[in-house]
């Protein structure tokens, strides 16, 4: 997850560049990364489609986007992430996030979210996931505007020797409540990239982790 750097895009201050088939549209044409959207038919939603490389094995990022309680230490404006309740029957859990914004009234949102691809256990493999808000999952907060729309997934694939990965991010979201224009237009150019660099830095620093207590253990081994 995620998509806590992206209000703004969602307001449609976007300005089209290029048409692509299915009604997608271009807006950052990259690289490294390429942002497209497209209106939701009988809304003012966008959906939105992001694609580029992230320079970190894909274990690594199945665990930062996993781990929703580390959101915090990585994505700016989130105040809370958590987990919340025991996990469905077909292993999807919820969270519950609250966004701390600038300028204008925070939000808040519960989602349902699904692995529904892991990597093997041994690190190699692809990664899936996705999400749909459940906003009456839990009652609404005073002075925090609940968001009803937000939807989205992540897949995300090896490249070349699974040091580098191609991610493929789309999501959908209604902010609620009233987003000035030149707040939108502050986020736009730079939303998307913003979160695929801070999920790149988090599972870079992941990979390091692993590598020494790999790089640990046989000393540890031979000490015993």
């Amino acid at each position: 997850m995620r998509r806590l750097l992206i209000i703004a895009v969602c307001c449609g201050g976007l300005a089209a560049r290029a048409d692509e088939p299915d009604g997608w549209v271009v807006v950052v044409p990259g690289p490294p990364y390429v942002v497209k959207n497209k209106a939701r038919p009988g809304t003012s939603i966008k959906e939105v489609w992001a694609e580029g490389p992230i320079a970190a094995p894909v274990r690594d990022i199945q665990d930062t986007q996993m781990t929703p309680a580390n959101f915090k230490n990585f994505l700016p404006h989130l105040k809370v992430s958590r987990n919340i309740g025991a996990a469905e029957p077909d292993g999807s859990t919820y969270v519950y996030t609250e966004l701390d914004l600038p300028v204008v009234t925070s939000r808040d949102y519960v989602v349902r979210v699904w692995l529904d691809e892991s990597v093997k256990p041994d690190g190699t493999g692809a990664f899936r996931n996705h999400w749909v808000a459940v906003p009456d999952k839990l009652p609404e907060r005073r002075n925090l505007i609940r968001m009803k729309v937000d939807d989205g997934s992540w897949y995300v694939t090896p490249v070349g020797d699974g040091r580098t990965s191609w991610a493929v991010y789309k999501f959908a979201i209604d902010p609620g409540g009233m987003i000035p224009n030149f707040a939108a237009e502050m986020g736009n150019a730079s939303a998307v990239p913003d979160t695929f660099r801070a999920v790149e830095k988090e599972a870079q620093r992941r990979a390091a982790e692993r590598a020494k207590a790999v790089a640990a253990s046989p000393r540890d081994a031979g000490a015993k």
